[in-house]
């Protein structure tokens, strides 16, 4: 099932009022939120009210990305994007895994054009951001191992930046269509899988809930629209050597002097099943998720990124 399907449904996707009416979020707004008024106005479509002034200090704002497929043969210089060629310095060697093997490139960003829409004042104002993933191993993020598995570079002086062709020995399922991208600045508020709203939402309002913060597809910055719950908590877990595919890793008596540190996390970058538009499908129409602490980011430490795969 592609996302394009997924899309739909979730856009027919109702809930009900008192009165037996039906409401969606479409319906409510053209968009996502960008002021505190209209997810107050979102919370009192879905009878809601009740927890907005729990919620609004919760709010936190994003920047929202849409994909535009285009011909990258007409332009050479950095732009941000998702797919194509990635610009590198011509003597940077193309990332790979354990194994010797080339990484995809998923997307690039271009600072200039994304950090005056950052509100929360964390990413550089210059600067080119290129991502990369083991899209044939679709590593899930779980294991401290995976560290091989993707990789990001960060090149402050964009203008020494050459386009770069992908290496003779990269599987064509693992070149991605370009698309250039426009940002928008939103607001996002906790999605229903997020710790921090644990025990804020009555039962009988979960399903409004649910479908009232519904995030973006594809994004920087905010919370994450997840799929499998949180990450904050993996990604420190992770990040400090503790295996987190099973129970282990949270059992493990060092989880509780690292818990803490869940909260220095942020997301970098959300990228989403589209296969139509990229040739992305991540597991079962899922989504990849690049992760930093909030100091790194500021110090444009990139090298400690940390990346989790979800699906459905």
């Amino acid at each position: 099932m592609t996302m394009g399907i997924i899309n739909k449904m979730f856009k027919w996707f109702t809930t009900k009022d008192k009165g037996d009416n039906e409401i969606n979020l479409g319906n409510v707004l053209d968009g996502e939120p960008t002021t505190i008024q209209d997810i107050e106005k979102v919370f009192k479509a879905f009878q809601l009210d009740k927890y907005f002034e729990t919620i609004k200090p919760l709010v936190r704002p994003k920047i929202d990305i849409t994909l535009s497929p285009t011909d990258e043969s007409k332009f050479n210089t950095p732009k941000s994007k998702i797919g194509g060629q990635p610009h590198l310095m011509i003597e940077q060697e193309w990332p790979k895994n354990e194994l010797g093997k080339p990484l995809s490139f998923i997307g690039q960003l271009n600072f200039e054009e994304v950090s005056k829409l950052d509100k929360s004042e964390l990413l550089p104002k210059q600067g080119l951001l290129s991502f990369f993933y083991c899209a044939d191993q679709e590593t899930w993020g779980f294991d401290p191992k995976d560290n091989q598995r993707f990789k990001t570079i960060y090149t402050e002086n964009v203008n020494e930046l050459v386009k770069q062709e992908f290496p003779s020995d990269l599987e064509s399922h693992s070149i991605f269509h370009p698309n250039l991208l426009t940002f928008t600045s939103s607001l996002s508020i906790p999605t229903w899988e997020d710790d921090s709203i644990e025990g804020l939402i009555e039962d009988e309002d979960s399903d409004n809930y649910f479908e009232a913060s519904r995030g973006s597809d594809n994004q920087i910055l905010g919370y994450a629209n997840c799929i499998q719950g949180t990450m904050e908590l993996e990604c420190q877990l992770v990040t400090n050597g503790l295996y987190c595919g099973d129970p282990t890793g949270y059992e493990d008596p060092r989880r509780k002097e690292l818990e803490a540190g869940k909260d220095n996390w942020v997301l970098l970058l959300q990228i989403d099943s589209e296969e139509d538009k990229t040739g992305m499908m991540w597991g079962d129409s899922g989504r990849i998720y690049f992760w930093i602490k909030k100091q790194d980011l500021i110090s444009k430490n990139f090298d400690k990124t940390w990346c989790i795969l979800q699906c459905y």
